[in-house]
């Protein structure tokens, strides 16, 4: 075989490797929920379980039912319980992220209609990972109602 077949026969190959996509790290996420409201309520908060193998970072959320979706973050200040907007939530590779009543949760703003008990809200959960290769994952949350403490039966996403 000539050094030319040799070389083209490598540089295909290299070409063909190229093209072939890296898995994407993947999140599992699970017991997703949405808190049901009362009509004229224009916010609520979503909660949930993520957990990644690899690592990754949630960056972005949206759903039809909002006009505004973020993480938000619960912190004490001076006796104070304060909640701020995330840039984006680190999830650890190996590692659990729950977000969950009294902590960190998703805040849906300007909510398109009254969120009842029985119905499902469909959030897209946007991730990068460290080489910044970006993913979503879709969910449909159960609504709970107002007073519920409790996720619904475990699902994974």
């Amino acid at each position: 075989m000539s050094r030319a077949t040799t070389r083209a026969r490598a540089l295909a190959m290299a070409a063909a490797w190229s093209c072939v996509p890296l898995a994407a790290a993947q999140v599992t996420v699970e017991d997703a929920w949405v808190r049901g409201t009362v009509e004229g309520q224009t916010a609520t908060a979503a909660y949930l379980r993520l957990h990644s193998d690899t690592g990754a970072r949630l960056v972005s959320i949206t759903s039809p039912a909002a006009a505004r979706c973020s993480v938000h973050e619960m912190k004490m200040s001076e006796n104070l319980m304060r909640m701020r907007a995330l840039d984006s939530l680190p999830i650890p590779a190996g590692g659990t992220v729950e977000l969950k009543e009294g902590g960190d949760h998703i805040m849906l703003e300007g909510l398109t209609r009254t969120l009842k008990a029985g119905d499902a809200v469909p959030l897209t959960l946007t991730f990068v990972d460290s080489a910044g290769r970006r993913w979503t994952v879709d969910v449909q949350a159960p609504v709970l109602p107002l007073g519920a403490l409790h996720p619904p039966q475990p699902t994974r996403h």
